[in-house]
């Protein structure tokens, strides 16, 4: 099964908790991002900052315009459960940790990259299907054995 670890990003934006908001806003937009995490001076997650914190909240720091409770998951988190979460929760990331330190980030959009680029292929038939979890059985001839295959069908 697909865990986290095969598509999360390692390259993570931060913000020191207390970065300017000024600093927030301009990378955020700079970079083309929504959100990013926000660390303590041990390189702990803090909080979770995003463009709505900026533009909705009153603050001078991160600190005081983050969302505090933070939910995260582990490298080895299986991406539908990151899924579930994302959609139950409304949330659009997912700091990835590792003894308690950051070790990525996954977002909506790499979830999304998976299911796009990814499907199982039945080894008895070669028919494909997409999605988050290995089919139980191929629609078309009962098979069981399927691959993770990494790219569009056809390419």
């Amino acid at each position: 099964m697909p865990a986290v670890k095969d598509v999360m990003s390692r390259d993570v934006i931060t913000f020191k908790a207390d970065a300017a908001v000024d600093e927030v806003a301009e990378t955020l937009a700079r970079r083309h991002i929504t959100g990013a995490p926000v660390l303590d001076d041990e390189g702990y997650v803090v909080g979770i900052v995003s463009e709505v914190d900026v533009f909705t909240k009153s603050g001078r720091t991160a600190r005081e315009i983050m969302s505090p409770n933070v939910i995260t998951v582990g490298e080895e988190t299986s991406l539908e459960e990151v899924a579930t979460i994302m959609a139950g929760e409304r949330i659009r990331r997912l700091p990835v940790l590792t003894g308690g330190r950051l070790v990525g980030l996954i977002s909506r959009s790499d979830v999304l990259d998976f299911f796009a680029l990814s499907h199982w292929t039945c080894e008895t038939c070669g028919s494909y299907q997409h999605g988050l979890q290995q089919p139980a059985d191929c629609p078309h001839c009962g098979g069981t054995n399927f691959r993770l295959d990494r790219s569009s069908p056809g390419t």
